[in-house]
């Protein structure tokens, strides 16, 4: 009993080591952005949209605004509002960022780049990085997830396939506290969508079915099916929408129940 005893205090002792040196490891910048309140964020999105102001006069950024509203067993109903920009900072470059806030208190943060590695006749090989933070102040948490893709597009189909990993810890983040910082095993990301014609087509409509949508990342084993489609109305404006099913859950705590979701944008491109 005394050795069963010893052993499991040391397990702990280890366990409680390895959570503090993790802890410590952990990029500055990550601990920024799990540092972030609320009021942070806004200033956050209030300076990125005067960036997308400063920078319309080069006519090389997409703004794109949406109205969803979802509804799950788990959590009811949930309206939200997301506005998302994109700058093409160079032919094969172009960087993103956006925010989004919902009636049940989540914030979320998305900020990624993407790289074409190679051209040609059949489709474009691409690099994806993006980083998702999320903010629970009801649930006095937070979220931190950073995400590496490799894609592959043509004209009517886009495949991505990608590693991602996430940490979630309490609201303040502690720096000598690794044991409250919950990190996650490495998870794979993939999407899989097609359209009927091509993005240049006046209207179009597809379908999709992926782990990860704009502001939120599942398991690998749980999915969102969606179809999609657009009109444009010229003059660089497009409104698009989008229904489906995802899964249901809070913070990624996800059954295999799934909830439904819609949404109604616009897409602006100067």
């Amino acid at each position: 009993m005394c050795i069963i005893t010893v052993i499991c205090k040391r397990c702990t002792n280890v366990r409680k080591y390895r959570g503090e040196e993790r802890q410590k490891s952990i990029n500055p910048f990550f601990f920024y952005l799990c540092s972030l309140n609320y009021s942070i964020m806004k200033k956050t999105l209030f300076l990125f949209v005067l960036m997308l102001f400063a920078f319309s006069a080069k006519a090389q950024w997409t703004l794109r605004t949406y109205g969803e509203y979802d509804y799950t067993r788990t959590s009811g109903s949930n309206a939200s509002l997301a506005l998302m920009g994109n700058y093409q900072m160079a032919e094969n470059f172009n960087i993103g960022l956006g925010f989004q806030a919902t009636t049940l208190s989540r914030y979320s943060l998305n900020l990624q780049y993407q790289v074409n590695l190679l051209k040609a006749e059949c489709g474009t090989l691409y690099l994806e990085n993006r980083y998702l933070y999320r903010l629970f102040p009801n649930y006095n948490l937070q979220e931190f997830n950073g995400v590496f893709d490799l894609g592959w597009r043509n004209r009517h189909f886009n495949f991505q396939l990608g590693l991602t990993n996430r940490f979630t810890a309490p609201i303040p983040l502690r720096k000598n506290g690794g044991m409250d910082v919950v990190f996650e095993p490495m998870n794979v990301t993939f999407c899989v969508e097609g359209n009927v014609f091509d993005q240049s087509h006046p209207w179009n409509v597809g379908a999709r079915i992926s782990n990860y949508r704009d502001f939120v990342i599942e398991r690998f084993t749980l999915f969102f099916y969606s179809l999609n489609g657009y009109y444009d109305f010229g003059n660089g404006l497009r409104i698009t929408a989008e229904a489906g099913l995802h899964p249901c859950g809070v913070l990624n705590l996800s059954s295999q129940y799934n909830g439904w979701f819609g949404n109604v944008g616009l897409i602006w491109k100067p």
